[in-house]
């Protein structure tokens, strides 16, 4: 065998080594998080308003405090937020003697070549000027990040990690996963309970979302991981007074395994 080809082999060795290694997971990179947003949209102006919706919980016992939530003790200064228990669970309950809702008018412009969006009074406006937009909406929400020891399970995360309602409060039922499931990932609906209270308009609607997400991270040539999702939204149509069953899923088991090892 020549001394060539065995420096060629050599070469192709370390660099194959090298590679593996560039690939590999790199163990200072691994983290794990929870995520939780909550938002309420109306399209009119509500009074004496109280708002149930889950938090994430384990076991029955709520993981996020009021003053995670708000720290101030409201969310955007429109809603007072306590976590509160309930036949379903722990709750965040947000609770508003008024959440106004006003119209505003607004323009398109251009300038140099961009566009943007203008405010503009009522006497401004007009209907009849493709540029011009009325909008009688407002969303107000919140959204909350925080770590977690590496790793958390998001395969089968009832249970074992923060998810709204505990199985015996709702049933969770196989479903098709909204988004691609390239991921082989499993999903779940369920009827899930929230409580609307308040006073509007017969026409009005309000809108409310509520997510919580679990993740892992790492690098191995490039930033990987998986997740598990729960997701709460309602739709709900002029005023309400009591229990009503949200639109609840679960997404377990999205994105690359077995989490590697420390």
């Amino acid at each position: 065998m020549s001394r060539r080809f065995v420096l060629a082999l050599l070469l192709a060795a370390l660099t194959l080594t090298a590679g593996c290694s560039f690939l590999g997971p790199t163990p200072d990179s691994y983290t794990s998080r929870y995520d939780y947003s909550v938002g309420v949209d109306a399209t009119a102006t509500l009074e004496d308003v109280t708002i149930r919706v889950p938090v994430p919980q384990t076991d029955g016992e709520a993981t996020y405090d009021a003053d995670v939530v708000a720290p101030n003790g409201t969310v955007e200064g429109v809603f007072d937020a306590t976590v509160v228990e309930t036949q379903y669970g722990p709750m965040l309950e947000l609770t508003a003697t008024e959440f106004p809702v006003e119209t505003r008018y607004y323009r398109h412009v251009e300038t140099d070549g961009v566009g943007r969006i203008e405010e503009i009074s009522e006497a401004e406006y007009d209907p009849s000027n493709p540029d011009h937009v009325r909008r009688t909406r407002r969303t107000v929400s919140v959204s909350v990040t925080r770590s977690a020891p590496y790793p958390i399970e998001t395969r089968t995360p009832v249970g074992q990690a923060p998810t709204f309602y505990e199985d015996g409060a709702v049933t969770r039922a196989l479903t098709t996963c909204s988004l691609p499931d390239r991921d082989q990932a499993t999903c779940f609906a369920y009827d899930a309970p929230v409580y609307l209270s308040y006073d509007t308009d017969r026409n009005a609607t309000v809108s409310g979302s509520v997510v919580v997400v679990g993740a892992n991270e790492w690098f191995a040539g490039g930033w990987t991981g998986n997740s598990y999702t729960d997701r709460v939204g309602f739709d709900a149509s002029g005023p309400q007074d009591g229990w009503t069953a949200a639109n609840g899923t679960t997404e377990v088991g999205r994105g690359n395994y077995p989490s590697p090892e420390r």
